[in-house]
């Protein structure tokens, strides 16, 4: 196989996997848990590696690949929104028991889909174009000060635009106090921090990766 099919092999996959990602969190990472004192979604276990795929292919494909990437994320989020409300819309037999915990899942999905879709898109394109203005700033040096600076600023915006859209006066999925909410977005954004800082050498493993099955030494042009 040679270095350009791998090249755009490797890419179709990255993108797979990063859509996957993106629809789960609008289903099944809909679901609060507890760790450690902190309530935190079922997304934070997956979530996160988004922004690590998306530096990655901005990297060694460059920013078009890279918000490519993120508009096909969001297409695909759209997609469900649509498909859900059909789902719930069309009459319910009458040897279907589940209609109203199949309702129950997929009816909060609409303003979930609407703050991750929000939050998503926004935070993707700042991490997108803050890693091409730290690889501009520094010639293509210090990947780790990319993959972190942009990881760490974006997640911000992320973290408290879905949950304050998704969960404040949302009694379908959080019954607590706006405290509680605040205590939600620190502690989800600190394990998103960490989880970035913990990736780093997965970053420079995937670049490395990638740039070895392919032969490719510099990214496309943004």
């Amino acid at each position: 196989m040679s270095s350009t099919k791998r090249y755009e092999l490797l890419f179709a996959a990255f993108m797979a996997v990063f859509v996957t990602f993106v629809v789960l969190t609008n289903t099944v990472g809909v679901k609060l848990f507890t760790f450690q004192g902190m309530i935190l979604p079922v997304s934070i276990v997956w979530y996160p590696l988004t922004f690590l795929i998306t530096d990655i292919v901005s990297e060694i494909y460059g920013a078009r690949r890279a918000r490519f990437l993120v508009i096909a994320g969001f297409a695909m989020s759209l997609m469900l929104l649509v498909f859900s409300l059909i789902g719930i819309a069309l009459p319910v037999a009458s040897v279907y028991p589940l209609q109203e915990d199949y309702v129950n899942i997929f009816g909060p999905v609409w303003r979930l889909l609407f703050a991750s879709m929000s939050a998503y898109l926004l935070a993707q394109i700042i991490d997108v174009q803050l890693f091409h203005f730290w690889k501009r700033l520094t010639r293509g040096r210090h990947l780790w000060l990319r993959n972190n600076g942009s990881t760490i600023i974006s997640q911000l915006v992320d973290t408290f635009t879905v949950n304050a859209i998704f969960l404040y006066k949302n009694p379908a999925v959080f019954t607590g106090s706006l405290r509680d909410l605040m205590g939600i977005i620190l502690g989800v954004y600190v394990i998103k921090v960490l989880i970035a800082a913990a990736d780093t050498p997965l970053c420079y493993l995937g670049v490395w990766a990638v740039r070895r099955a392919t032969a490719r030494e510099r990214s496309e042009s943004p």
